[in-house]
């Protein structure tokens, strides 16, 4: 796969529909110093070549009651392929767990789990993660207060 080549443009393109997604491409345009139509032309190309990959909408957790954010280290029996292919994918149709990233090190898994409260957290560590096969141990720690919280990967 080659990498796409990302001028000054681009980058700037991209670190506003970062921070606004929904930004009508007129003014897109305006924020970068080009007219709409080549500012639309690049856009549909970053799209294309996948820089962009998706645009999503993100939610106050409170207000649609799932407060309560949890960070999960997992360690499997053994470190196997199949073993590593089949937590995957229990943890992508878990709609509470909303990143899960195979690690090195110490741990197999990390886990950011978002639930309504910490009854809907044991309910999850009980009946979700302690009944997949191969599951050796699991670490929680709640988050008491988010410092810091981006999606914005940095472009310049």
């Amino acid at each position: 796969m080659t990498l796409p080549e990302l001028d000054h443009l681009d980058r700037k393109i991209l670190g506003i529909l970062q921070r606004d997604a929904r930004i009508p491409n007129t003014e897109l345009a305006d924020e970068i110093g080009l007219t709409p139509a080549p500012t639309l032309r690049r856009v549909r190309r970053l799209e294309e070549e996948g820089v962009i990959h998706r645009y999503v909408a993100l939610l106050n957790p409170k207000l649609v009651h799932r407060d309560l954010m949890v960070m999960v280290r997992v360690n499997l029996d053994k470190q196997t392929k199949q073993g590593f292919e089949d937590f995957a994918e229990k943890m992508r149709a878990r709609p509470e767990v909303l990143e899960c990233y195979l690690c090195l090190g110490g741990t197999d898994y990390l886990l950011k789990v978002c639930v309504r409260d910490l009854d809907a957290y044991q309910s999850f560590l009980v009946d979700v993660l302690a009944a997949i096969p191969g599951v050796r141990n699991t670490d929680s720690t709640i988050v008491v207060k988010q410092e810091k919280y981006t999606t914005s990967l940095p472009v310049e």
